[in-house]
């Protein structure tokens, strides 16, 4: 039997964009997955929304929590997950059909822990493609010559985040960034499909666009403490 995957998702008033991503991971040509939903204590109708999809698709499970930040919330869905595989999808985002079938084929097939995507950007209803992001290259990254990959679309080894650890909650701008230093640190091997297969939406109430440059300084501090200690190794 397949592997279950279980696919971790913050959600903070994400009202006008939620649908549409649980509508992807239903549409998934991999089926055996688990869709954890966290409810970062929304104002809107996001709870409610994501319940309505759990009433009817048992593979969906949504808690509510008050309002914490999307790192807490992360972390709380990384508890609710079930599967020995992880991946992630922001409630904002879509990603194609064959996406977690490719990626989880890739880690089944290949001597690593992590494998990425390529990525587009929505803007409304244009798609922007992103030839640029690409696997991660780790002495590049370190040393501040590439962003690494589109960190939403990583799939990993559950047992990754046993040994990397869960996602800083006091970084509620960079945390993903932050994991990826930690997890080059412990020695985790990366992989990467070019292939254009996750979706990240722009717009306004986004939340890395409201602290992008809050985002930019907490990457440029995790990059100076953690890369003295990748140069010992």
């Amino acid at each position: 039997m397949k592997p279950l995957v279980s696919v971790v998702m913050p959600a903070y008033n994400a009202s006008q964009f939620i649908g549409a991503a649980i509508k992807s991971m239903q549409e998934q040509t991999y089926k055996n997955w688990q869709l954890c939903i966290v409810d970062d204590g929304s104002e809107d109708l996001t709870a409610n929304i994501a319940q309505t999809f759990a009433n009817k698709d048992g593979r969906i499970v949504v808690e509510r929590s008050s309002h914490a930040g999307c790192p807490t919330a992360r972390n709380t869905s990384l508890k609710m997950a079930e599967g020995d595989i992880i991946a992630k999808l922001d409630a904002d985002d879509v990603h194609s059909p064959e996406r977690l079938e490719q990626q989880v084929k890739y880690l089944l097939e290949n001597d690593v822990d992590i494998v990425s995507c390529g990525m587009t950007w929505l803007k409304g209803h244009v798609v922007f493609p992103r030839p640029n992001v690409r696997g991660m290259d780790v002495a590049g990254y370190m040393e501040g010559r590439s962003n690494g990959p589109c960190c939403a679309s990583l799939v990993t080894w559950r047992r990754v985040y046993d040994i990397v650890g869960d996602y800083d909650p006091m970084m509620l701008a960079g945390s993903d960034g932050d994991w990826n230093f930690r997890a080059i640190i412990a020695g985790m091997r990366w992989g990467h499909i070019n292939k254009q297969w996750y979706h990240q939406r722009r717009h306004a109430a986004q939340i890395s666009n409201a602290l992008r440059i809050a985002q930019r300084q907490t990457h440029e501090n995790s990059k100076k403490k953690y890369r003295d200690l990748w140069k010992k190794k």
